[in-house]
């Protein structure tokens, strides 16, 4: 196992293991190396029923280990109805495929928490680039959910410090997302806002990626 594991870049790029997450171009995963591929609420092309169709084809690649990023986002233009109704049909393609949800969620928690509910996503999730107060921590980790952290551990002024010293060390991720960082940062920042070694840090996560990624 890579000494750092990096959950969702954009990057290609980087020290370690890293999954590269696709929200176009889905046939560009048959390339080789870890991806995660779904329909951002940012990305939803017109004709969305062919996008959805590419993604359940290369979506059963074996080294597409991740459905996602997807979700809600009330910030973009998409129209609602059709971002709810894309990531229903994305959360039932995890179902089917038995792989882990990458969640994408801007001001909509309780939004993504109900549907997550109403489909019975019955696969690990993962909130990522987590940048909010406890409270929205545990009601996430309340579900059995995942939290992943990035860029915000660097600003010692985010939400992302009070979460991660709250989140119990079997539910939590590292990633670098589009950010110009490299992971090793991310994992020093966070064994020290955890006061924990990074040694201890890396086998942690090296294990909590194993029993949500299965690989």
């Amino acid at each position: 196992m890579s000494k750092y594991i990096d959950i969702h870049t954009h990057h290609n790029v980087g020290e370690g293991l890293f999954i590269t997450n696709r929200y176009h171009a889905f046939e560009k995963a048959s390339e080789g190396s870890l991806y995660s591929l779904g329909i951002h609420p940012w990305y939803v092309d017109s004709d969305f029923d062919n996008q959805l169709t590419q993604l359940e084809q290369y979506a059963t690649l074996p080294n597409v280990v991740g459905i996602g990023e997807c979700g809600l986002d009330k910030l973009t233009n998409t129209d609602w109805a059709l971002q709810e109704d894309i990531f229903r049909r994305q959360i039932r393609l995890a179902n089917k495929l038995h792989k882990p949800l990458i969640i994408h969620c801007v001001r909509a928690y309780d939004e993504v928490l109900q549907l997550l509910k109403q489909e019975q996503a019955a696969v690990p999730v993962i909130f990522h680039g987590f940048n909010k107060n406890v409270q929205v921590a545990q009601r996430i980790l309340a579900r059995g959910y995942y939290l992943s952290f990035g860029a915000a551990l660097l600003n010692d002024q985010s939400s992302a410090i009070a979460a991660i010293q709250a989140c119990p060390e079997d539910r939590f991720f590292l990633e670098t997302d589009d950010a110009d960082i490299a992971i090793g940062q991310v994992y020093e920042k966070a064994a020290d806002v955890r006061k924990t070694g990074e040694d201890a840090l890396i086998l942690q996560l090296q294990k909590n990626f194993q029993a949500v990624f299965n690989i």
